[in-house]
């Protein structure tokens, strides 16, 4: 974005976007190169990159800068995110209670899934997580139902960085592919074994917007008491879940 190479210039454009406040809504060049002992020239260059780049707007008629588009959107992004797992925690927890098995939330950040939420079962023999938790998108019914609708440069880049953690990660592109396919065609998907030896995962994604999941909830725990049966009813619980989630949060 900036012509200077190095942390310096990323440091330099947050520091000029930290400037802005609710008593600062509107700030000239040269009162943000004052505000950060910067140079006229320098001061003016990163503007214009924040500019290009829609962090900032600058009318032309005051010649005055103010946070523009992208940081609304981000600022957005954020709010949904709190209020996702403010919104999310009872729906969880019923499924929790109802099935005895740990439920977690997974959004994703770049080619990367975070555990957001969750709700452990009180059974002994569990399969749970930290908060916070990372893992790749390679693997995983949760993984697969926040890839599926995913831009296929992304896909691309998940299937050139596949690696096998059980002799049940699926390795081959056309295979995973199909998975993608049957994952946006059914609104659900189901792992056996992928990551981790003996357990099972079955997840449905969340759309923030229409045909844009911003999150997945997943039941998963031993193989030994996921079975057909209760599989089945997790499909049905978690595809209800999902539809009335994402029904709240696309308005319908």
């Amino acid at each position: 974005m900036l012509k200077e190479d190095g942390t310096s210039s990323l440091r330099k454009a947050i520091r000029v976007l930290k400037c802005f406040s609710e008593d600062k809504r509107r700030l000239s060049m040269t009162e943000i190169a004052q505000l950060l002992s910067l140079p006229p020239g320098t001061a003016s260059r990163i503007l214009n990159a924040l500019v290009e780049e829609n962090f900032l707007e600058r009318d032309e008629r005051t010649k005055l800068y103010q946070l523009g588009v992208y940081c609304l959107r981000m600022g957005k992004i954020a709010e949904v995110s709190d209020s996702l797992r403010a919104l999310s925690l009872p729906f969880m927890e019923k499924l929790c209670d109802r099935f005895n098995e740990t439920v977690n939330m997974y959004i994703r950040r770049g080619k990367v899934r975070v555990c957001y939420a969750q709700c452990e079962t009180t059974s002994p023999l569990k399969r749970s997580v930290p908060l916070g938790s990372v893992f790749t998108l390679s693997a995983g019914a949760a993984a697969r139902c926040l890839l599926a609708w995913a831009p296929m440069e992304l896909v691309r880049e998940v299937i050139e960085d596949i690696r096998p953690f059980t002799e049940n990660t699926i390795t081959e592109q056309e295979i995973f592919m199909k998975g993608l396919e049957e994952t946006r065609h059914n609104l659900y998907s189901v792992s056996y074994a992928e990551r981790e030896p003996g357990v099972v995962a079955v997840a449905a994604p969340i759309f923030g917007s229409p045909g844009v999941p911003c999150a997945s909830i997943s039941i998963a725990g031993p193989e030994i008491r996921f079975t057909k049966e209760i599989v089945a009813e997790m499909i049905c619980a978690l595809r209800e879940t999902s539809l009335e989630l994402s029904n709240i949060l696309c308005g319908g």
